[in-house]
This record gives structure tokens, C-alpha cells and sequence, in this order.
């Protein structure tokens, strides 16, 4: 695997789920490449750099997540900080390649206001449930300023919990 320790920027790697073996390594910059069999593929799978704010910190694309029916469906979820910081989660699908995803079939999930430019969290996961479970930081600031990790008024300091299917192209 020397391909994923020269390749910077690196904040995420997931399997897809879909019998392939790939691991799809998530670059903050905003692009997710594929490695399969040991080799990075020269195309990136996504890239989104021109939607992604990446502050070189702890904005960026922070995070991927297959849906448990990746294989029939072709959907994915990313999490990413987006214009004006906040960050947002969205789901894309694949394309007819399976290397390569449609760019253009975003969908926004959700958008969280970020007050500050760090602590933005962000891993992605599905559990046993099917559920999407989302972890987000608490917005920034040294020592949660604004005091949300213990707030219920706002998402930022939890982990929330997402039904995100069954998915439609609606």
C-alpha cells in the first residue's frame, strides 16, 4: 500500500460493500480515489474540489459512506465543509463506471452552520440498523466555546443518527 502513505491529505478510507475489495481513499482537498489490488487508480472516483472548502485544517471532505445496498443502488454519502464553511451531508451515485461517480447527482441531506473554521467532525458510517450515523464536532473554538456539547439546541458536539432509505431518485 505505498500508493495510500505517499498520497496527502488522506482523512478517510472505506470499503464500498460490494464484493469488489476497493478501498476508496477520501482526500481533504475534496477528490476520493480508488485503490484496487494493491494499485490507485489514475482517475479520481469523485471530485468535488470546486464545491469543497478545504482550509488545509479541519475543513475539507472529511468523510464516505457506501449504502448497505451500494452494490444495487450505486448511492454514497460524503461529508464535506461546502461554501461559507458550513459543512454538509449529500449523497451521489455512480456512474455507468463503476470507478468513477456522477458529480452531477448531488443531493443535499443536510447542512449544519459552522460558527467557526475547526472542530467540524465528520465520520460517516453505517450501522447494523441500516441507519447512516453522522459524528460532527463541536464548531470550533478552543474548549467548545459556544458550549455545544452539551447544548440540545444544536447538532454540532453529537452524533445523530439518519434514515436515509430506501433511497429514490426523487
Amino acid at each position: 500500500f505505498t500508493q495510500i502513505v505517499s498520497r496527502t491529505g488522506v482523512v478517510d478510507i472505506a470499503n464500498a460493500g460490494d464484493g469488489s475489495g476497493r478501498l476508496f481513499l477520501v482526500e481533504q482537498p475534496g477528490r476520493i480515489f480508488i485503490v484496487d489490488d494493491g494499485e490507485e487508480l489514475g482517475s479520481p472516483f469523485l471530485d468535488i474540489r470546486s464545491r469543497v472548502v478545504s482550509n488545509g485544517n479541519e475543513q475539507g471532505l472529511l468523510s464516505v459512506a457506501f449504502a448497505p445496498d451500494y452494490r444495487t443502488s450505486g448511492y454514497f454519502y460524503v461529508w464535506y465543509t461546502g461554501e461559507g464553511g458550513d459543512t454538509k451531508l449529500s449523497r451521489f451515485k455512480v456512474s455507468n463506471d463503476p470507478d468513477i461517480a456522477d458529480a452531477a447527482s448531488e443531493q443535499e441531506i443536510l447542512k449544519v452552520e459552522q460558527p467557526f473554521g475547526n472542530h467540524n467532525g465528520g465520520r460517516l458510517q453505517f450501522g447494523p440498523d441500516g441507519m447512516l450515523y453522522l459524528g460532527l464536532g463541536d464548531g470550533g473554538g478552543a474548549f467548545d466555546p459556544e458550549d455545544a456539547g452539551q447544548t440540545g439546541s444544536t447538532l454540532l458536539g453529537k452524533r445523530i443518527r439518519i434514515d436515509v432509505g430506501p433511497a429514490n431518485d426523487t
